[in-house]
């Protein structure tokens, strides 16, 4: 059966976030929507449209550990006898949400910020940000967590969905493709418009793992499969999914072709290449691109065009 779309409003620049429902054999919900009262309720209305309560959830499974598609996970399982079904890499910040999130923070504040060079107020604001995303979730109880594998098997709907990890946008992100019906729950993997790479904290001891580049090699997994049709977490489900990767390769190829010539010409620090990029963005909005102008910096380390160079514990690029 195809899967149901529930639309859910979380006032951000996305706009809205979908959740996709099963009712049969059993009764499956994929994803949960942010921790609001607004999308609750539209949760319920949603489910009571197809005949449905939350009371009668029997799994929740969730893409990806983003506010946005578990931050209802645990008032659903307080209310219904659902478990709550995660690939193994996120399930920590569904069972020990704070503990990660103080994890995160420590490290943006200490590793990740600093030798970026930003105005201390800016540093400031991205770390307020991050602490607002984090009350727009619950913890879930861990007996009620179940795990999966990154390369598994769910059954949902009465077909088996291969499981695909698909890191890039988030490290621990998994996405859902039905062979027989070649259908993808593409999670924010595969959307209209590319899903910026979040830099998640990495294991003590690790550096980062490149988002971007990890995120195009994701596309690339996706372009091998036969899809018919695609089931976003944003937005409204697609066909010609090769399109639309073709559209992303495109743009990101052409942003770090514009990011390489900045450098050449002379503009070293992440700063400077903010108000070159995103000029068209008033100064307080810039730093939304701080995520895409990082990934386009780890394709050119990566491809070996450009170094970086800490001078006073800030990094600067230049052409190789």
């Amino acid at each position: 059966m195809e899967p149901l779309r529930l639309e859910f409003p979380i006032g951000w620049s996305m706009g809205s976030v979908n959740a996709y429902l099963f009712t049969q054999p059993e009764i499956v919900l994929v994803d949960a929507g942010v921790k609001t009262e607004a999308c609750w309720e539209m949760l319920v209305d949603g489910l009571a449209a197809h005949g449905v309560a939350v009371r009668d959830l029997s799994r929740v499974v969730i893409t990806h550990p983003h506010v946005d598609h578990f931050g209802l996970a645990g008032r659903i399982a307080a209310e219904s006898d659902a478990t709550v079904w995660i690939c193994e890499l996120g399930a920590p910040w569904l069972t020990d949400m704070n503990g990660m999130w103080a994890e995160r923070m420590a490290y943006y504040r200490r590793d990740f910020l600093p030798p970026l060079g930003l105005p201390l107020e800016t540093n400031e604001l991205i770390l307020r940000g991050m602490e607002g995303l984090a009350a727009h979730a619950d913890a879930v109880p861990a007996d009620r967590v179940v795990t999966f594998r990154p390369d598994g098997v769910l059954q949902m709907g009465g077909a088996a969905w291969q499981v695909i990890h698909a890191p890039g946008h988030a490290s621990a992100q998994t996405v859902f493709y039905e062979p027989e019906t070649r259908q993808l729950l593409s999670a924010d993997m595969l959307l209209a418009v590319t899903p910026a790479p979040v830099i998640d904290h990495p294991p003590s001891g690790k550096k980062r793992a490149p988002s971007l580049p990890l995120f195009l090699r994701s596309l690339d997994a996706l372009d091998a499969l036969d899809i018919d049709r695609v089931y976003p977490g944003h937005g409204r489900p697609f066909g010609d999914h090769r399109a639309v990767i073709a559209r992303q390769r495109e743009r990101i190829a052409g942003r770090k072709g514009q990011c390489q010539e900045l450098i050449r010409g002379g503009c070293d620090t992440i700063p400077a290449l903010l108000e070159s990029m995103y000029a068209h963005q008033p100064p307080e909005g810039r730093v939304a691109g701080l995520w895409m102008l990082l990934g386009y910096l780890d394709l050119l380390l990566n491809e070996g065009a450009i170094v970086e160079t800490a001078i006073d514990s800030v990094n600067h690029y230049q052409p190789a």
